[in-house]
């Protein structure tokens, strides 16, 4: 049943690649030469993979469930066909609930909810977003804390907006922003870059739980959070809070690293770079919360694996290949022999 199952994908694959045709499955198979048309098209709840290329949406707003499956976003995973990119900003109101999100690059925000109605069960997945990611309606905060139940893991994202968002789960992300407004939240094995504003890395933050990630930023300041409790992360500096007169917890942390906390960075290490190796470096040391110094950074999350996105069982994936099958190589023949011409196509797929 795998085979196929995968068999049809791989068809639609090297037709776009073949054409650059948007593909839409739901109830039926239907293929478009223009991204808005396909949207149009599509009924709630349908899968509409994207090819490479750079792609603007007309209207910038979406009203229905869909699911994007892209070809990716790193270099080395799209020389082929060119990464997935969606141009200008983008808002999903809140007739979007459960859509998802694999292997899209979006050049600015990502926004979604309406005033009157959140956008609930998001998962955004090996995506790379330049702009803030904002979870609710921005400046609606009068609704309380409403749970909208979103995933967020394996991408690389700037700004974080919760609005006051509540239960939001973020694992193996690359962040490359501040991390404003969330309640309840859970930061799991990210490696947390941000370019810091006013000193703060995380800002009106209330009880979330920031569970071994690095902080590999040498500014390490909050902002009006409170209760969040911190456990087995990795801080290039300081805590990000003071333990004798602050609302924050936190256990098995190490902090003030030595020498480079990852192991390669090309530049300034708050700006993402795909020429970066964000592996821990082996030979660094910190200091424990009882003040030992010389502490190995490696294999101290609570799980015995590396704080930051290679830690887990299932580590970030290299490249952040989508789930869906992509062409990653292409070599075609310049001349045909004997009427046949020669194509070599190498397609990839994640195997999770």
């Amino acid at each position: 049943m795998k085979k196929l199952y995968f068999i049809p994908f791989l068809f639609l694959t090297i037709a776009c690649f073949a054409q650059k045709q948007f593909v839409v499955q739901g109830g039926t198979t239907q293929t478009f030469s223009d991204i808005n048309a396909a949207i149009a098209a599509a009924s709630p709840g349908d899968t509409i993979y994207f090819p490479g290329g750079g792609f603007s949406l007309n209207p910038t707003t979406i009203d229905k469930t869909l699911h994007w499956r892209g070809v990716g976003h790193y270099p080395d995973s799209t020389a082929a066909t060119g990464f997935t990119q969606i141009l200008g900003s983008t808002v999903l109101t809140g007739n979007c609930d459960n859509s998802t999100f694999e292997g899209i690059y979006f050049q600015y925000n990502l926004s979604f909810g309406s005033n009157d109605d959140e956008c609930t069960g998001v998962e955004i997945t090996r995506c790379r977003i330049d702009g803030a990611l904002s979870f609710r309606t921005i400046y609606d905060t009068s609704n309380g804390n409403p749970d909208l139940n979103g995933k967020v893991s394996e991408s690389v994202i700037g700004t974080i907006n919760g609005y006051n968002a509540k239960n939001i789960r973020f694992e193996k992300n690359l962040i490359f922003g501040i991390i404003n407004d969330l309640y309840q939240c859970l930061f799991n094995h990210n490696s947390i870059n941000t370019y810091q504003s006013s000193n703060r890395v995380i800002s009106n933050c209330h009880n979330c739980q920031f569970s071994n990630n690095v902080f590999g930023n040498s500014y390490g300041f909050y902002n009006g959070s409170a209760n969040c409790n911190f456990e087995n992360n990795l801080f290039k500096a300081n805590l990000i809070y003071d333990p004798t007169i602050s609302t924050f917890t936190g256990s098995g942390n190490i902090t003030n690293v030595s020498g480079d906390i990852y192991s390669h960075l090309e530049g300034d290490v708050r700006y993402f770079n795909y020429q970066n190796n964000y592996h821990l470096n082996t030979s660094a040391t910190g200091t424990d919360e009882n003040g030992n110094t010389g502490i190995g950074i490696t294999g101290k999350a609570s799980d015995g694996t590396n704080a930051g996105i290679y830690g887990t069982s299932l580590p970030y994936k290299e490249g952040a290949v989508p789930y869906a099958p992509h062409i990653q190589t292409a070599d075609i023949d310049n001349n045909a022999i004997n009427g046949n011409l020669g194509v070599q196509i190498k397609v990839a797929a994640q195997e999770r």
